[in-house]
């Protein structure tokens, strides 16, 4: 771990013309020796409400331990409810009758060994989800031990395909006992009787998380009701949607691991496990960087950030079985270790632009910035001109930088159902990788800023 803040051994060039009057004395330099100060913590709340994928399954590797993910998720009203289609007089639910039902989900993310089968499972919650409540990995919702479903599924890697799953008749056929009931009118009336759904895996092995997508406006995960009108030689089908309130919950044993005595807002130092830290950020651990000597350059006069680059650099992962992140990006974490949230809308502060000295409102927050991994140089590389600006100008406390690993390049706000959202809710865990910082190389910065006297 590099330690102590710049030490003066700077490399500068003084060029002839920089753009200001002559009769400012101005010097530009270059530093490749302000200090990175890397250590593991384990954030106290990790949120997975709305995300992107709904995370299903187990694996193990001797770095993270053995993490298990069930999802849970609202049923939600699809469209227009059972017969007729036209809006005509309803027909009398006992001439509706009742073929088969399945469930539908869209396998898009695989993590682990793609060689072993997991057996999954669904069950009915018991107790309602809130579209008002931000879940985290630690939430558990209660639901009954017998599943309306299950099925055995071998991971294909690289590959996007829709799996279904057989529904018990007895689920299907409350299903189409609310046919042209208040039930099947609004989604409050429904859920109130159906209430959601979990997923889980139930496999002796710990083999691999799935990825089943999830992104409301798509309508990707789906249970079908099969029916048919009395007398009518084909089936009719009604869709229920698995939408609104969901989340993953995310259960890590680390025992035996380097992580085994990592504990909520905690600092694990890397002196501590052989100079690495840690990233993976789905199950609450990451690495914080900090930066303490900003506070000597400031020293020098006044300053200008002209150019930033932090290079992260992380090992390979130890086989194929599991790989890094995609994307970085950083978010601002308080003294405590916890990552700060804008109010009221709590989007998480990540580092900005790199050109941006905002003024930390809260729609300064809505361009954040994500670094993609270059398999070139395999590396991740984050401009943070504009941050460290914030810091030398006194407008951004320096207490350091929490890795963020979301599965998409972009986390502005997007046109979703029912409006503006934002980003960060689909996409910020949406996924689990793994990522280990070693040694100082690890996490280099690049400055080039002028001082000004």
């Amino acid at each position: 771990m590099l330690t102590g803040a710049i030490a003066g051994v700077i490399a500068c060039e003084e060029p002839k013309e920089i753009g200001l009057p002559p009769t400012t004395p101005v010097d530009v330099f270059y530093t490749d020796t302000i200090s990175v100060q890397r250590s593991t913590i384990l954030l106290d709340s990790t949120r997975s409400y709305l995300s992107k994928n709904f995370l299903v399954g187990r694996y193990s590797d001797p770095t993270f331990g053995k993490i298990q993910a069930t999802a849970y998720s609202q049923l939600s009203l699809g469209g227009i409810t059972f017969e007729p289609k036209d809006g005509s007089t309803a027909i009398p639910a006992e001439q509706l009758v009742y073929d088969s039902t399945r469930l539908y989900v869209t396998v898009s993310y695989v993590y682990g060994d793609t060689l072993q089968s997991q057996e999954l499972r669904v069950h009915r919650l018991t107790q309602p989800l809130s579209t008002t409540i931000n879940y985290d990995i630690n939430t558990s919702i209660p639901y009954e031990s017998e599943p309306i479903a299950r099925r055995t599924i071998t991971p294909q890697p690289n590959t996007t395909r829709q799996v279904s799953f057989t529904v018990s008749d007895a689920f299907g056929r409350d299903l189409l006992s609310i046919a042209n009931k208040d039930a099947a009118k609004t989604n409050a009336a429904f859920q109130e009787q159906f209430r959601g759904l979990a997923i889980t895996s139930q496999s002796a092995t710990n083999a691999a998380l799935l990825g089943f997508e999830a992104i409301d406006a798509n309508s990707i995960a789906f249970v079908r009701l099969f029916y048919h009108k009395t007398g009518a030689t084909t089936s009719s089908t009604q869709d229920f949607l698995l939408s609104g309130a969901r989340f993953n919950q995310i259960k890590a044993d680390r025992t035996g691991t380097p992580l085994a005595n990592l504990g909520p807002q905690q600092a694990l130092r890397p002196s501590a496990v052989g100079g690495r830290t840690f990233i993976q950020t789905a199950t609450g651990v990451t690495t914080k960087l900090q930066f303490p000597g900003l506070d000597n350059l400031k020293q020098q006069g006044r300053i200008a950030i002209n150019r930033a680059d932090l290079i992260i650099t992380p090992k390979a992962p130890p086989s194929g079985l599991y790989y890094l992140p995609p994307f970085l990006a950083l978010g601002e974490v308080n003294a405590q270790n916890r990552l700060i949230r804008t109010t009221p809308n709590q989007f998480l502060q990540l580092v900005q632009a790199p050109q941006v000295l905002f003024d930390r409102i809260e729609s300064s927050w809505t361009a954040p910035q994500v670094a993609q991994y270059d398999s070139r140089t395999k590396s991740y590389t984050v401009q943070l001109s504009g941050y460290f600006q914030s810091i030398i100008a006194g407008l951004t406390p320096n207490n350091g930088l929490a890795i963020i690993t979301p599965g998409l390049s972009s986390l502005s706000p997007v046109n979703s159902q029912g409006g503006l959202s934002f980003a960060q809710y689909y996409y910020v865990n949406d996924q689990v990788t793994q990522a280990v910082l070693d040694g100082d190389a690890s996490a280099k910065l690049i400055v080039f800023y002028t001082v000004s006297r």
